[in-house]
């Protein structure tokens, strides 16, 4: 019985060892993935240049289209509504009215290298507006999210122009 005893000792004891360096490995990757870089913060009517690093993009859960570089704003020029936040991290704009609402989402940009995409994040999960034209009609719930993405390129690069861009209530579409 005593033998048992001792053997399962160093047995935990080798057990707790690889446990720890697993978790020191597993600590190594959770370090790797929060070293996510937001953007610089760009200008409506300016052309915003910038060339992209592994840490400015996003792999977005449930898209299948690639890495994902989030375009950060100045929520002033995006939207004047009280109830509709602005996480300057994710840059990600959020609604708060306490209700369901509609909003017109609209934009207007120029670009030759990139393609801007509409996403609206509900329940963890992300979709894309799909649109014809230059605006959308969002039903969104309290809590909803919105963001604007360009996926990874060749060159890693973002050159455009956003002319437009903004979020308003709307009573009917």
């Amino acid at each position: 019985m005593k033998d048992n005893c001792k053997r399962l000792s160093l047995l935990s004891g080798a057990g707790a060892w690889f446990l720890l360096c697993l978790t020191g490995l597993q600590a190594c990757d959770d370090q790797d993935g929060s070293s996510y870089q937001p953007l610089p913060k760009m200008h409506l009517e300016e052309t915003f240049s910038y060339h992209c690093t592994p840490e400015n993009y996003l792999q977005m859960e449930y898209d299948t289209l690639g890495n994902a570089a989030v375009l950060n704003f100045h929520k002033e020029e995006i939207t004047s509504l009280d109830h509709v936040d602005y996480d300057e991290q994710t840059c990600t704009f959020s609604f708060h009215k306490g209700e369901t609402a509609k909003y017109r989402i609209s934009w207007d940009y120029q670009s030759d290298l990139n393609v801007v995409h509409f996403l609206y994040g509900q329940n963890g999960m992300w979709h894309r507006m799909t649109y014809s034209g230059d605006s959308y009609i969002l039903e969104a719930n309290d809590g909803m999210t919105l963001r604007a993405v360009v996926y990874r390129t060749l060159e890693d690069s973002i050159r455009l122009t956003m002319n437009r861009f903004s979020i308003e209530e709307c009573d009917n579409p």
